[in-house]
């Protein structure tokens, strides 16, 4: 467990400084959580998070990369502990966009995403739409995308399945005071076989400089899964942000 905490610090970071060492216009942030319990329970879960945007007069585009990893000792039937994973996932989406106007933008979006205990073995997605800057300011932000895409999804127990969709996705921050700010994140991609909706609320607190604490809740469903897997998953986490 220790490896892949110092795994995922090592990429975060390295990432983070790649865009720090760049000339602007590269901006973003690395996230990373780390949290391990003893006693009654022992458990240990990391989760990391680099997210960069490049955008200039003409050109909007971003790149998220994200994991998580969570595991608990058990006892086996000798009485020894050994660690199992309880959760295990990690995913990326690039975007790449064409400004016509300052607040108006075409992109095309490409998301991967492999989460061991989803019943898939992969889920992979493409979309193209338009997108608009609704509201910009120093408090309040507010952006929306459109487009159709295409989704296809790899079964663990055998077979794929295939769908033509239609996402609509938005973010929204709210500047509560001068060094707290609340974020909210909704997608939603809908297609004949199944609409599959992500929510991320988060709050997110400045320490010092660019070194903020972020306290978020993650809604994921779909509205058809593979046999003994859940609609509905739950995810709340706290971790230091570095923004730059």
């Amino acid at each position: 467990m220790v490896k892949k905490i110092l795994l995922i610090l090592l990429v975060i970071f390295s990432l983070s400084g790649m865009a720090i060492a760049a000339e602007k216009p590269f901006g973003g942030e690395g996230e990373l959580g780390i949290m391990i319990t003893s006693g009654n329970s022992d458990t240990s879960s990391a989760n990391g998070k680099i997210g960069i945007t490049h955008e200039t007069e003409r050109l909007i585009n971003t790149i998220d990369l994200q994991g998580l990893y969570t595991s608990e000792k058990s006892e086996n039937e000798d009485g020894v502990k050994q660690d199992k994973a309880s959760a295990q996932k990690h995913e990326g989406a690039v975007k790449a966009g064409y400004k016509f106007t300052e607040n108006d933008y075409a992109f095309i979006r490409g998301a991967y995403l492999n989460d061991r205990f989803s019943g898939y073995h992969y889920q992979n997605t493409v979309t193209a739409g338009y997108g608009r800057k609704l509201i910009t300011g120093d408090r309040v932000n507010l952006s929306v995308e459109l487009g159709p895409g295409y989704r296809y999804e790899k079964i663990r127990a055998g077979g794929s399945e295939e769908d033509a969709i239609f996402r609509a996705s938005g973010f929204f921050s709210l500047q509560l005071t001068e060094g707290a700010a609340f974020e909210q994140d909704l997608s939603v991609e809908t297609g004949e076989d199944k609409t599959i909706t992500r929510s991320v609320s988060a709050i997110k607190a400045q320490i010092i400089g660019a070194l903020a604490m972020k306290l978020s809740y993650t809604i994921d469903r779909q509205s058809k899964v593979p046999v003994d897997t859940e609609k509905t998953n739950t995810a709340t986490a706290l971790a230091l942000v570095y923004g730059f």
